[in-house]
């Protein structure tokens, strides 16, 4: 970038005439404006070129800053900066010590399509936790297979009304609703519900929970995070 920001802001190229020819053409996609470096795209908004500081200073508060939730490199989706991402996670005394560690054999992934979003949730119950205020040991998770979008709440009231007031009214009536045998999501007067807004109830087998992996995952998302 610094042979970019002196062609642009003084016009000097370096002397080797291929590396010349490569910041001219380069150049064409930054812009400098209020003495910092800008590169433009057709349909993108400017992106800031940041230095060597202010990139390790933003490395770390989308980590571990305020709203970081300690992920890793592979979901920032950083250009040109992996490997420093890479890095800098490696390095996380946190991640090194509470990371996931996969202990179940590999095998043959099956994937559960969602057509459209909101269209197909999975839903599951988590804890038990320590008891707080109002002695509420459970949280109710649903999480939408398409956008992954994640909708928790204390188990203070039944599965039908958070079904009701969390998915329907906010996303609409969906088509498919994955959920474990809990006796919470067996119950009749759920399957009446569920019936009489047409959503197809799919209770995954007892010997087989994975079926259930998304919401699996989100709740270890939710544990991580807490």
């Amino acid at each position: 970038m610094t042979s970019i920001w002196s062609y642009l802001k003084e016009g000097t190229l370096p002397e080797d005439k291929d590396e010349a020819r490569k910041v001219r053409m380069r150049s064409a996609k930054f812009v400098i404006i209020g003495d910092e470096l800008f590169k433009r795209g057709i349909s993108t908004p400017l992106l800031k070129c940041l230095t060597a500081t202010q990139a390790a200073y933003v490395i770390e508060e989308i980590h571990r800053g305020i709203c970081g939730m300690h992920s890793g490199a592979a979901q920032w989706r950083p250009e040109h900066s992996e490997l420093d991402c890479q890095d800098y996670v490696q390095k996380c005394r946190e991640c090194q010590q509470f990371g996931n560690t996969h202990r179940q054999p590999p095998e043959v992934l099956h994937h559960m399509m969602s057509a459209w979003p909101f269209s197909q949730w999975g839903m599951d119950i988590l804890g038990p936790f320590p008891p707080p205020k109002g002695q509420l040991k459970f949280l109710l998770v649903a999480i939408d297979y398409f956008t992954k979008w994640i909708k928790a709440c204390p188990l203070a009231e039944n599965v039908q009304r958070f079904t009701w007031r969390s998915i329907v009214c906010r996303f609409g009536i969906p088509h498919t609703l994955i959920t474990d045998n809990g006796r919470q999501f067996i119950a009749q007067g759920f399957e009446d519900f569920l019936c009489e807004l047409g959503i197809k109830h799919l209770p995954t087998s007892v010997e087989h929970p994975q079926t259930n992996g998304q919401a699996e995952a989100a709740n270890k998302v939710i544990l991580h995070t807490l």
